[in-house]
């Protein structure tokens, strides 16, 4: 491992460290210790793509015992954020460019569905928060806080459709994303979502499916062009080491 390898594995694992610290007073018990700073390490990159997590290393750094790692693992496998496979454990999912390809499509087809469902139902009130949800994330002073509050709105959104299924896959699917949206290459301008929020409001259903189905197809392809950007300096940077 060159140098520059080690100092940016030293500064992650001081990051996760952090991390965890900040997590002990926001949870109770050790699974949902686990389980909360495991979560936001692996979607802020601390953890990176392909990295196993060992449940012994893990209890170590926790001071706890396996069964609450092993059981937060598992959850976070039901996310999709981790994967697990005989004989090796636990490992950060890793997204090639046809997978967050297709996870946009599925957000489309689901996504597009909640909406044509949600906009009859719509009352004032359910507008009025949603107003409100919508001013806090054009408000957010940084990247982490404007995704945060983004997926507050699409959240409270989708779940006026009173289906907690459909409302959960595509929640799993947003934050299966999510840290992919952190790049600064596919930071995008909150105008998409005024579009969106504005035909939400005119009761034009179509109109932000049409919106949001654009918008996914250009993230879409921008983050195949990132991967493969990266994939190319990966390889570039194996031939100088080797």
């Amino acid at each position: 491992m060159n140098k520059g390898a080690e100092a940016r594995n030293g500064e992650a694992d001081e990051k996760f460290l952090e991390i965890i610290e900040e997590a002990r007073g926001e949870n109770v018990t050790a699974q949902d210790l686990v389980l909360s700073a495991v979560r936001k390490a692996i979607l802020s990159g601390v953890l990176a793509p392909g990295m196993r997590l060992r449940q012994e290393e893990l209890a170590d750094v926790f001071g706890t015992s396996r069964i609450p790692v092993r059981e937060a693992l598992r959850a976070l496998e039901y996310e999709g954020i981790v994967s697990s496979a005989p004989n090796r454990g636990f490992t950060v999912t890793t997204l090639d460019a046809d997978d967050a390809e297709e996870v946009y499509d599925l957000r489309i087809l689901l996504e597009g569905h909640a909406v044509r469902l949600a906009v009859p139902m719509l009352t004032d009130v359910d507008l009025e928060e949603l107003e409100a949800l919508f001013q806090a994330m054009e408000g957010a002073a940084t990247p982490d806080e404007q995704l945060a509050a983004r997926e507050q709105f699409y959240l409270r959104l989708y779940s006026v459709t009173g289906r907690p299924r459909l409302v959960g896959l595509i929640m799993r699917l947003r934050q299966e994303i999510a840290r992919l949206l952190r790049w600064a290459t596919i930071q995008h301008s909150s105008s998409v979502h005024r579009e969106f929020w504005e035909a939400i409001k005119a009761g034009d259903a179509e109109g932000a499916v049409t919106s949001l189905s654009r918008h996914y197809r250009r993230v879409a392809a921008l983050i195949r062009r990132y991967i493969r950007e990266a994939e190319a300096r990966d390889r570039g940077d194996h031939r100088l080491v080797s």
